[in-house]
């Protein structure tokens, strides 16, 4: 029984939730077959984990059917109808939590069954929360445009031909519910689009940014947020940046939570586009200290720790040489991680290890790493390829350098230049390794003027590998 649809979801509720699905169990109103109740009682001693052995489906039956024999399709089918109950109980609690599902709900019925007092009554409260809603983002103008639907319902006939004025704010209300969706949606398609090279349809963008430039007057804080944010991930203009940090200070509190972690995400992103890109390093620390807003506010997280997150802050961090917050930020949120923890783990603290100049501790821990994301995979070929060449290591460097062309040359998921710039990256290094592994020097000038020239000529900085070429031909004096 450890493996079935109900275990699985089960093992999701916490304590509270799972007391309260046994009280949902035994309401007449959800529930009259006793036999799920007694196979929830039976399967209350496991929770949380269910793991014992007298979960056997035979065992459990006998405490449901203790005077039948053993029926397998009787057991399946009791556990398909908890399993069943289980989704609506899922159900419910959503709807319970939910006050503008429930007003909807209710207006709806009040209407339709002309209590007219008690509709007047939820309508004005629904308002009224809303109103004192600090937040006015896609949800509040949705909720809002369904509240002023129900009234034109109501209103409509009772008072024919009249309140036109409401239908205007109706759809005002979607419109702006429209405008905001769409940014979102723009916003995450040219994320995505940088960062996995997929080819999005962007439909209606042009008009859609062609109204708000003639109608900027409206601040609405989550719509002049998302503006900004995607003329940042189009041009790529330093200017966006910080309208948008001068955004921030005015609006922040007035986003919801994904909100606010979408826009740190993309600031941090333009300053990872300053560095991979412009080869600047002058917005590192502007870097960090988004990182470490976002962790001071609490919106660092956004439900649960993604591990490509978790690289990205430590690395952040460790670049401007701010180990300690690295590390305190590793410490809060570790536990959190569910997916390539251990690899995460040695990743970062390897990482630190290095920029540290521990280079045999790094490598010992980077060497442990196993990542199913190419993006990461590529960040650790180059780490081990510079502490392999730092370490002088050549030979390790050399069958690094080899590996690594191979996988840059059969990697789908790389953008052509991305591949052309590895590509140079590796063909320089092996040029280093021949002059510091060359006996003779008279040409060693001669070959760094060429290295040089070619770091020029690579597209693009990523992770770093131009300012670590630059700075491994300059310790060749």
């Amino acid at each position: 029984m450890q493996n079935t649809k109900l275990i699985q979801l089960l093992k999701t509720f916490s304590a509270q939730e799972f007391k309260q699905f046994g009280d949902f169990i035994i309401s007449p109103i959800y529930n009259k077959n006793k036999k799920m109740v007694l196979l929830y009682e039976s399967l209350k001693k496991y929770y949380p984990e269910f793991d014992s052995n007298d979960m056997a489906n035979e065992k459990i039956f006998i405490k449901i059917f203790p005077k039948e024999e053993y029926d397998y399709f009787k057991i399946k089918n009791v556990i398909s109808d908890l399993l069943m109950l289980g989704k609506e109980y899922l159900a419910f609690i959503h709807f319970r939590n939910n006050s503008k599902v429930k007003d909807i709900f209710l207006l709806k019925q009040f209407r339709e069954r002309n209590l007219d007092t008690m509709f007047e009554q939820v309508f004005k409260t629904a308002k009224k929360e809303l109103e004192e809603n600090s937040v006015k983002d896609e949800n509040y103008f949705y909720s809002n445009f369904e509240i002023t639907g129900e009234l034109i319902s109501y209103y409509t006939p009772k008072e024919p031909n009249k309140h036109f004025h409401l239908k205007q704010e109706e759809f005002d209300y979607f419109h702006k519910y429209s405008v905001i969706c769409l940014l979102k949606f723009y916003n995450l398609m040219l994320h995505e689009q940088r960062q996995n090279n997929f080819d999005f349809d962007f439909k209606m963008i042009d008009e859609v940014f062609e109204y708000l430039k003639k109608n900027k007057s409206e601040e609405n804080p989550t719509l002049l947020i998302y503006y900004n944010i995607i003329l940042l991930e189009k041009e790529k203009d330093e200017k966006y940046f910080f309208e948008l940090k001068n955004l921030k200070d005015k609006y922040l509190d007035l986003l919801n939570k994904g909100d606010q972690y979408m826009f740190f995400l993309h600031m941090a992103g333009f300053c990872a586009y300053a560095y991979n890109v412009l080869e600047s390093t002058g917005f590192m620390y502007e870097h960090f200290l988004l990182s470490k807003e976002n962790f001071d506010r609490g919106s660092i997280e956004l439900g649960k720790i993604l591990y490509m997150d978790f690289l990205n802050h430590v690395k952040i961090a460790v670049r401007v040489n701010e180990f300690d917050w690295a590390e305190k930020y590793i410490d809060k949120f570790k536990s959190k991680l569910n997916e390539e923890k251990e690899s995460t783990l040695n990743f970062c603290y390897g990482y630190i290890y290095y920029k540290k100049g521990n280079l045999s501790k790094a490598l010992d821990l980077l060497s442990q790493t196993n990542f199913p994301n190419f993006i990461i995979k590529v960040q650790v070929k180059i780490l081990l390829l510079q502490i392999y060449y730092e370490s002088e290591m050549y030979e390790q460097a050399l069958a690094m350098i080899d590996t690594f062309k191979h996988y840059v040359k059969s990697e789908k998921g790389l953008l052509e230049d991305f591949k052309n710039s590895f590509t140079e990256y590796l063909r320089l290094t092996n040029e280093l390794i021949k002059i510091k592994t060359r006996l003779k020097e008279k040409q060693i000038g001669f070959d760094k003027k060429k290295i040089s020239e070619g770091i020029e000529k690579i597209k693009f900085n990523q992770f770093g590998i131009k300012l670590w070429l630059r700075e491994k031909v300059s310790e060749l004096n």
